[in-house]
C-alpha cells in the first residue's frame, strides 16, 4: 500500500476525532516540554561552567606544577627556592611552552598561633601593606610599620579582654605568634559576625604588616608553584606529561620530593560527565509523565479499533492484509505522539528562554535536544500503539460479520 495513502487515512483519522486526539496529546506535550527544557537549561549550565574555568578568548592557557616535599617541615623552613632559574629555563626550551615562572603569592590571610588561656589557640591575620583599620585604643598599622618590618599588632579586645581591664591597658604589651614576640600598638572593637554562619562569634582576627610577617616567619621563600604558560595551539596534557618527566630527571628538587601537574581539561572533563549526568536523571524523572501518556494513548488506540470494526472488516473483505491493518493503526499513534512532542518542544523552547532572562547564562537550541524530543514522543508512540493495533489486525471478517 502506498505511504502516503497509510499517512493521508492515519491524519483524517486523527483529525476526525480532534477533541480526543488532543487530550491525548496532552501527556506526551508536557513531558516532552519538561524534558526539553531540562535538557536545555542542563546544557546551558554546564557550558556555562565550564566556560568559567577556562580563559577568556584571547588569553592563552596556563598549566601549574606543584611540588610537594617529602619532609614537610623541611619544606617550610628551607631558604632554597624550589624551583631555581635553571629548572625555569629548561622548562622554557620545552616545545610549546611560551613562559615559565614560580607564582607570586598573593597573601592577604594566613594563620598564626597563640596561646590563650594556657591553650595554644590558631588565629586569623589579616596582612597590611598600607593603613590599617581604625581602632579604639593605639594606633593603625601603618605604611612605615611595613617598609621597617616592624614587630607590631593590632588585634581585637576579644582576644586580650580576659588578660586586661581596658583597651588601653593592652597597647604597648607583647604578644607571641607561632613563636615570635610582636608589641601590640592597637586594639579595635571586635565585631559580632552578622551572618549567623559562625553561630555569633566574636571575630579574632588581628593585623599584621606584610613585610613583618614574610621577614619573621620565612613565608618569602613558600613559592611551590610553577606556572607554565603555553603558546597558542599547545595541548596542555602533552606539555606538563613533558614537564613533569623533565623535573623528575633533571628537576634542583627531584631528591627531597615529588612533582605533580593540575590538568583543568581532565577537571572540565569530569564536570562535563557529572552535570550531564544530573541533567538525564532529572529529565528521566521528568520523563515518567511520558509513560503515563503512552497508557494514554493505548487506551485511546483500543477506543478507536472498537469504534472501526467494521472499517477493519470491509478492508479485510477488500483485501487488505493483517500488516497493513497493524501498520495503519501504529502510524496514527506515532503520527499523534510525534505531534505532541514538536508541540512540546516548541513550548520546552519558549520556557528555556523565558528561564534564560532569569538566568546568568544563555540557553541555545542544540540538535541532540531535538532529536530526543521527536524520537523519545515518536518511540512512546510505537510502543504503546503495537498492541492495539496488533488487536486490530487479528480481528476475522467472519467475527466482525
Amino acid at each position: 500500500m502506498n505511504p502516503l495513502v497509510f499517512f493521508k487515512g492515519s491524519w483524517n483519522s486523527l483529525w476526525k476525532n480532534k477533541k480526543r486526539s488532543f487530550l491525548t496529546m496532552i501527556g506526551i506535550i508536557i513531558g516532552i516540554a519538561a524534558v526539553s527544557t531540562i535538557m536545555s537549561i542542563g546544557r546551558g549550565f554546564e557550558n556555562y561552567v565550564v566556560k568559567s574555568l577556562n580563559p577568556d578568548e584571547g588569553e592563552l592557557l596556563t598549566v601549574d606544577i606543584q611540588f610537594s616535599a617529602d619532609d614537610t617541615e623541611w619544606m617550610f623552613e628551607t631558604n632554597d627556592p624550589l624551583f631555581s632559574d635553571i629548572d625555569l629555563q629548561m622548562v622554557e626550551n620545552i616545545p610549546g611552552v611560551k613562559k615559565a615562572e614560580v607564582e607570586e603569592d598573593d597573601m592577604d590571610f594566613v594563620s598564626v598561633t597563640t596561646m590563650v588561656e594556657g591553650e595554644e589557640t590558631y588565629l586569623d591575620v589579616a596582612l597590611t601593606e598600607e593603613v590599617g583599620r581604625s581602632v579604639i585604643a593605639g594606633r593603625s598599622i601603618d605604611m612605615l610599620d611595613n617598609l621597617n618590618e616592624s614587630r607590631v599588632v593590632v588585634v581585637p579586645f576579644s582576644l586580650v579582654e580576659d588578660r586586661f581591664e581596658t583597651e588601653a591597658d593592652a597597647v604597648g604589651r607583647g604578644i607571641s605568634l607561632s613563636g615570635q614576640l610582636y608589641t601590640i600598638v592597637g586594639v579595635y572593637e571586635s565585631e559580632l559576625d552578622s551572618s549567623g554562619l559562625l553561630g555569633g562569634f566574636l571575630s579574632e582576627e588581628i593585623e599584621l604588616p606584610t613585610n613583618s610577617y614574610q621577614r619573621y616567619h620565612n613565608e618569602e621563600m613558600m613559592n611551590n608553584t610553577m606556572v607554565v604558560t603555553l603558546e597558542r595551539g599547545a595541548l596542555p596534557s602533552d606539555v606538563a606529561d613533558e614537564t613533569m618527566m623533565l623535573l623528575e630527571e633533571e628537576g634542583t628538587m627531584r631528591t627531597m620530593g615529588t612533582y605533580e601537574y593540575f590538568d583543568m581539561s581532565a577537571l572540565d572533563d569530569g564536570i562535563s560527565e557529572v552535570l550531564g549526568g544530573i541533567t538525564l536523571f532529572i529529565a528521566s524523572v521528568a520523563g515518567i509523565s511520558l509513560f503515563i501518556a503512552g497508557i494514554g494513548v493505548m487506551n485511546m488506540m483500543y477506543i478507536s479499533v472498537s469504534e472501526r470494526t467494521k472499517e477493519i472488516g470491509i478492508r479485510r473483505a477488500l483485501g487488505a492484509s493483517q500488516s497493513s491493518i497493524r501498520a495503519q493503526f501504529v502510524l496514527e499513534g506515532v503520527l499523534m505522539t510525534s505531534i505532541g512532542g514538536v508541540i512540546g518542544y516548541l513550548l520546552g523552547l519558549l520556557f528555556s528562554s523565558i528561564a534564560a532572562a532569569l538566568l546568568p547564562f544563555s540557553v541555545g537550541v542544540d540538535l541532540a535536544t531535538v532529536l530526543i524530543s521527536l524520537g523519545v514522543s515518536s518511540l512512546v508512540g510505537l510502543v504503546f500503539s503495537y498492541a492495539p493495533a496488533n488487536a486490530a489486525s487479528k480481528k476475522e471478517i467472519i467475527d466482525i460479520i
